[in-house]
């Protein structure tokens, strides 16, 4: 009867571990499916054949130049940021944060906004809901701006039923999420369900923010996204795609969206996709899949060497913290 109830005891010990390694290999093992389908339309080999004839230099020169770019803008939008919502926050310590960020990244890639919670948390003892709310209202500000990029970007191409649809869908998308906005800063109309709306904690920071805080993030981030698009305008031509600026611009959004899916690490697979469907008229769509196979790479390896130059000093301040 003892010898049966530990074993039955084991059994639903184990039973959570398993679930977890399930959780953690089905997001590659769908990552891995993708890339085998699209190597099925596009054969590895050509692929290779176009990585090795690419421009190597300008595409490692096109990632750091615009890591580095990234680095600073972003850094400075987390400085301006807590500091206006919360408490002081220098641009170094925010450069250092934001470096740190970098190297955590790779390992998961939601792990970097948890960092940033719980380093607030830690150094400056703000609750970590109120820290998810920045965060919150600081995604918000960047669907507005990638609807806006997206927006223009459509209107700079050629005129098609198509473009106008997605332009108006742009469009749209960009003023109902400046509304919403709006709606939560606002103090009216102060219907029940609104003002409710307008309580919840995890909406403080739409609360506590004002329009200098939304214009000047927008501006950062604009110019942030600004250079995704010549990155990827660069970095395509390095393999021979002749990718117009104006569809960078256009198509950087769903791009950047497919990566950000949570259903493969880092968009893999997800992310090369959307890029063969959207650029292939404009290169060899062996071109367009190498391209899309050595951005994140090469994104990633200038991060973490960017990253780790800040690693001692976030962990210095976070001992000076406890």
């Amino acid at each position: 009867m003892g010898a049966s109830s530990g074993s039955a005891a084991a059994v639903e010990a184990a039973a959570p571990k398993r679930q977890g390694w399930f959780r953690k290999i089905v997001p590659w093992m769908l990552g891995i499916g993708v890339l085998a389908y699209l190597f099925t339309q596009v054969p590895l080999v050509d692929a290779w054949e176009a990585t090795r004839s690419a421009d190597i230099t300008l595409m490692l020169s096109a990632s750091l130049g615009a890591v580095t770019c990234w680095f600073w803008l972003e850094s400075g939008a987390f400085s301006f940021l807590f500091t206006r919502l919360h408490t002081p926050f220098s641009w170094k310590e925010a450069r250092s944060l934001r470096g740190s960020t970098y190297v955590l990244t790779p390992i998961n890639w939601n792990l970097g906004t948890a960092a940033i919670i719980l380093y607030l948390r830690r150094s400056k003892g703000i609750n970590a809901l109120e820290a998810t709310s920045t965060m919150l209202f600081y995604g918000s500000i960047d669907g507005l701006v990638l609807a806006s990029l997206t927006f223009v970007g459509l209107a700079m191409m050629p005129a098609s039923p198509a473009v106008e649809q997605f332009q108006r869908i742009a469009g749209w998308a960009a003023l109902a999420q400046l509304g919403f906005m709006a709606v939560l800063m606002a103090d009216a109309p102060a219907w029940s369900w609104l003002e409710k709306l307008r309580s919840i904690s995890l909406l403080r920071s739409y609360r506590v923010a004002g329009w200098r805080e939304i214009l000047t993030l927008v501006g950062i981030r604009t110019v942030y996204f600004c250079v995704f698009a010549l990155y990827f305008w660069v970095g395509a031509r390095s393999f021979h795609v002749e990718l117009p600026l104006a569809v960078s611009i256009a198509t950087m959004a769903v791009i950047l969206l497919a990566q950000g899916l949570p259903i493969t690490p880092a968009g893999l697979g997800t992310l090369q996709a959307a890029m063969l469907y959207f650029w292939k008229p404009y290169g060899a769509e062996a071109s367009v899949l190498a391209f899309a196979l050595a951005f994140p790479v090469c994104v990633t390896l200038s991060r973490i060497l960017l990253g780790l130059v800040y690693v001692r000093d976030i962990r210095e301040r976070l001992r000076q913290a406890s």
